[in-house]
């Protein structure tokens, strides 16, 4: 593969920046856009920050007819995993994780059960100022309706959130939220709508690590600011056994 000796500029992309801690950093000090002295020493730097960071970076050209006035991307690459499993019926087999069944793992810790999922309740009283004593009740809607922006900018929530100060109690707040497992990313077109619906409803983007499972587990839940609002997201952790609540 060969590249012009040219100026190239590579946007880092959110999914390069959960993904990896380098990547991360040279975002907060070159800024969103990264100028090169060519797409080889873009390609190069890519490389490095892989073998520096824990997950994969990689350097993908825009599209001719991308509206960013950019000369490419770096993005999140994680690794293929192998799909033929390890030892036989009779012995046991093992299987890699695929990237959905790791997602759905995510889910189900948030959203289980569809009545006071710790997460979320924790979530609602901090949010709400409420004490340790006040009666809250979360109640899920696991398949609300998607939300489009533009026939190409769509996003399916992974669950709905109406908090309530006790049962048959009228509506305190409600969350559309998305969640993702380990450093899955954000897709543009989720983002985009997600902010577009951050304009009528908060819209909350959850990150959770799984690997003290079954033991605990930790999630970052972040707001969403509205695609023409002026403040940024603002990010809260939670640290959580499995029976903390």
């Amino acid at each position: 593969m060969t590249f012009d000796a040219e100026p190239f500029t590579v946007a880092v992309k959110e999914s390069a920046r959960e993904a990896n801690e380098p990547a991360r950093r040279l975002a907060t000090i070159e800024g969103d856009r990264v100028a090169f002295a060519s797409e080889a020493e873009a390609h190069r730097r890519a490389r490095e920050l892989s073998a520096e960071g824990e997950s994969a970076v990689k350097v993908q050209r825009a599209a001719p007819q991308d509206p960013d006035d950019v000369d490419g991307y770096l993005v999140g690459w994680p690794q293929r995993r192998h799909q033929t499993p390890d030892g036989s019926p009779t012995e046991g087999l093992t299987f890699d994780t695929e990237a959905n069944q790791y997602g759905a793992l995510g889910e189900a810790v948030v959203c289980t059960p569809e009545v006071n999922p710790p997460l979320l309740t924790h979530f609602a009283r901090v949010d709400a100022d409420l004490d340790a004593d006040s009666e809250v009740r979360v109640e899920l809607d696991t398949d609300p309706d998607p939300v489009a922006v533009r026939s190409d900018r769509r996003w399916e929530p992974d669950c709905r959130a109406v908090v309530r100060l006790g049962p048959d109690r009228p509506v305190l707040t409600e969350y559309f939220c998305e969640v993702k497992s380990g450093d899955g990313s954000f897709e543009r077109s989720q983002r985009e709508a997600m902010r577009a619906k951050a304009r009528e409803a908060t819209v909350l983007k959850i990150r959770v690590e799984l690997e003290e499972l079954p033991d605990s587990y930790t999630a970052w839940v972040r707001k969403v600011a509205p695609e023409d609002g002026d403040s940024g997201e603002r990010a809260y952790r939670v640290n959580a056994s499995l029976d903390s609540f």
